[in-house]
């Protein structure tokens, strides 16, 4: 896992993360803080009310692992069937120089929708991320040039980027890859906070407690 500082976690996050009980959820009213996602980038089939938020970092080769082992499998097994919905959150560690400017590639090319495939791409290539690098992939990608570059030259998600790492600071969260699980608030932006899953975790475990959250009711 890769961290951005030592910090505490929070008492009202701490209070958040899931407590089991011999193996069964306890009431969803003893859930965490209800966040703001804005218009982070989503991956969804339909409206479902489970939601996995990935809290990540494009240079970070833990987040790598994950997007290249666990991802797919997410995808395939309980995105697709619209089960879950996934969120990417960015948070690009200062530790590394070249993850803000990719995560605004990544954001740049979702505003002509194709941010998970840059995501893909991204996380594919992450020896080879630096800036004279990020239009090569926008053109493998078929995206409209020069749009492209206009986007990352003016820094257009650079706030939005900002807005999440601020959110992530205020979630006590320091290190990359982190999975946030919870409930989307219907016809809002906002979620509901579960659990907070630290560091790159086997599919099975993701599944088993996304499982866990959509047998509750």
């Amino acid at each position: 896992m890769m961290r951005l500082r030592a910090r505490r976690v929070p008492a009202a996050l701490a209070a958040g993360v899931l407590l089991w009980l011999g193996g069964r959820l306890p009431a969803f009213a003893a859930a965490g803080p209800t966040i703001s996602v804005g218009a982070a980038p989503s991956l969804k089939t339909g409206s479902p009310e489970v939601v996995l938020i990935e809290v990540s970092d494009f240079q970070c080769p833990y987040c790598g692992q994950s997007a290249r082992e666990v991802l797919p499998r997410l995808e395939e097994k309980l995105v697709r069937p619209g089960k879950v919905e996934v969120i990417f959150l960015n948070l690009p560690l200062p530790t590394h120089p070249n993850a803000f400017q990719a995560a605004e590639a990544a954001m740049c090319a979702g505003y002509q929708k194709k941010f998970w495939e840059m995501h893909h791409l991204l996380f594919a290539n992450q020896q080879a991320l630096a800036p004279a690098q990020l239009p090569g992939y926008a053109e493998k990608l078929g995206l409209d040039a020069a749009a492209f570059q206009k986007c990352l030259s003016d820094g257009q998600p650079a706030g939005e980027i900002r807005r999440e790492m601020r959110l992530a600071e205020e979630l006590g969260i320091a290190a990359t890859p982190i999975y946030l699980l919870g409930r989307r608030v219907p016809g809002s932006d906002k979620i509901q906070v579960v659990e907070t899953v630290r560091g790159v975790r086997p599919y099975e475990e993701l599944e088993k407690k996304l499982n866990l959250l959509l047998d509750v009711k």
